[in-house]
């Protein structure tokens, strides 16, 4: 037999929150849950009590209210039972059960969590943690996406900066060599006062020029003598006009700057997903002195591996960028090694000569004459590495979640450097636990924190090498449900490519050695355990 509805009542027999699961007016619900109180005799030890058709079960919740079960004389009276019981727990998760119109203003919720328990009459097969996971409605693809929203948006923050970095490169060789650099005219001309001839006078660099008066007047209709006097005005110890468009950069940089340094990127995701982050944020890597040839190679690596084992994805796309800041090596020469032993595939940039990068492994020019554009990245080198095979990600994460059967779960996890040629920095890995739950650790390698905002616990590893490949964080919290820690998220910072890739030597037009600098950045743009 069906049960016929699902209550929550005072103990005068008012409802404030009912679901009925068989076709019952209003006014017969009411009835019946009118009658209830009635039906009950004082000092008896059983919590049901029944008519010639009906069988109540009620269970108090708090001192004024009842978890009531209303089913016919011939349903399973234990089973039912056990429903009432996760009712009631479900009803004190979602509301204050001290507080009647805490419950009214929950009722959805609560009729939401009856609608769970309890599937067109017949107890659905759901205990208290399925249930909570089930109305939380998290989804492990939406934190995923958040994750790489999150790192766009980082990798967007860090491009503004190394654009900041190029303007203010650019400035000071302009003012080595004392000229504007092509280009340079029309952003002066924007920061100027509008005018289209005449010296140029910088708004942001100092106070309007004073203008003289003169007798004549001007002719009627004519606005260009009087342009001309305002263009023109005398002012003794004029800055040279060199010193005005510096003056003029530097506030444009400097504001750039500004700016940038001052963004922050807010996190939305409602928790999580988008969540999954706000993860703690990767350390950034160093600054680095950039000089008229500078090198980067930057991967990014998506890594997602099954909590039982397998590679759901694997991917690395790299690129090799050459910044040219000094017009004197437009056209120098780059010398790589690699080792191509991921069988990654590889591209060069149209312009670039692939016959002698593939029989010299040297970066250079089909046209001799040419040169590449200064002061701006360009991507001379592509590869990409797709594998399927677990040995192949850098770094393995093992957790092992158990239900010990008394209301706790003990979670082990493990990492493991399988690619000990990298050196991971500022490892930050994020293990989802039970909103509200304070987890006991009983072992950890490095440090650790509770974030109770996101609910998850941040294992913190300074440094992961060859000398440190191994480590283990042990830990119990209070549940049942062994799929509520993950996915298990990954961040970390590495100045080594994944890649065997390695720049050699840069050379001029004339086989002379030039002078560089480079950086090498590895980005984990995903890197989970579902």
């Amino acid at each position: 037999m069906v049960i016929l509805a699902a209550s929550i009542c005072t103990k005068t027999g008012k409802a404030l929150a009912s679901r009925q699961f068989v076709e019952m007016p209003r006014t017969r619900i009411e009835g019946l849950l009118a009658s209830f109180p009635k039906l009950m005799v004082p000092g008896q030890q059983h919590t049901t009590v029944e008519t010639d058709t009906i069988r109540y079960l009620y269970q108090p919740i708090g001192e004024e209210m009842y978890a009531v079960l209303i089913t016919s004389r011939q349903n399973n009276i234990v089973q039912d039972m056990d429903t009432l019981h996760l009712m009631a727990r479900a009803v004190s998760d979602i509301c204050d059960v001290g507080d009647q119109q805490d419950v009214v203003l929950h009722g959805f919720d609560v009729i939401l969590a009856f609608d769970e328990i309890i599937a067109q009459g017949y107890r659905d097969n759901v205990d208290l943690a399925k249930l909570r996971t089930i109305m939380e409605m998290e989804s492990h693809e939406e934190k995923i996406q958040e994750i790489i929203e999150r790192n766009k948006e980082r990798e967007a923050k860090q491009e503004l900066k190394r654009h900041a970095k190029m303007f203010d490169q650019q400035r000071r060789e302009a003012a080595k060599r004392g000229i504007m650099e092509p280009g340079m005219g029309s952003s002066g001309s924007m920061l100027g006062g509008g005018r289209m001839g005449g010296s140029y006078e910088p708004l942001l660099s100092r106070d309007p020029e004073p203008v003289r008066q003169f007798a004549s007047a001007s002719p009627a209709g004519s606005t260009t003598p009087s342009m001309t006097s305002s263009a023109r005005g005398m002012r003794l110890g004029r800055k040279p006009k060199g010193a005005d468009i510096m003056g003029a950069m530097k506030n444009e940089i400097d504001l750039t700057q500004s700016l940038v340094e001052n963004m922050s990127i807010s996190d939305s995701t409602p928790a999580p997903a988008a969540a999954l982050t706000a993860n703690k944020p990767v350390p950034a890597l160093p600054a680095v002195d950039m000089k008229g040839v500078h090198v980067q190679i930057e991967e990014h690596i998506t890594a997602v591996v099954n909590r039982d084992g397998g590679l759901e994805q694997m991917e690395v796309k790299g690129d090799l960028s050459l910044i040219i800041s000094d017009e004197a090596y437009g056209s120098v020469q780059v010398g790589v090694a690699t080792s191509n032993q991921h069988n990654a595939q590889i591209k060069t940039h149209p312009k670039v000569d692939k016959k002698r990068f593939q029989s010299d492994a040297v970066i250079a020019l089909k046209d001799a004459s040419g040169s590449f554009p200064l002061s701006q990245p360009i991507g001379v080198l592509k590869w990409r590495i797709v594998s399927s095979n677990e040995e192949d990600i850098p770094l393995t994460i093992n957790c092992w979640p158990s239900a010990t059967g008394n209301g706790t779960v003990d979670v082990n996890i493990e990492y493991e450097l399988t690619n000990t040629k990298l050196e991971l920095e500022g490892v930050v890995v994020s293990v989802p636990i039970p909103p509200g739950a304070q987890p006991t650790v009983s072992d950890v390698d490095g440090v650790y924190e509770v974030d109770r905002a996101r609910s998850t616990l941040e294992w913190q590893i300074p440094t992961i090498d060859a000398s440190n490949a191994n480590g283990s964080l042990d830990f119990s919290v209070p549940g049942d449900d062994s799929g509520a820690f993950f996915p298990v998220m990954v961040s970390f910072v590495c100045k080594k490519p994944y890649f065997d890739i390695e720049v050699t030597s840069v050379t001029s037009a004339d086989s002379q050695d030039v002078d560089f600098s480079h950086t090498v950045a590895l980005i984990p743009e995903q890197y989970a355990v579902i």
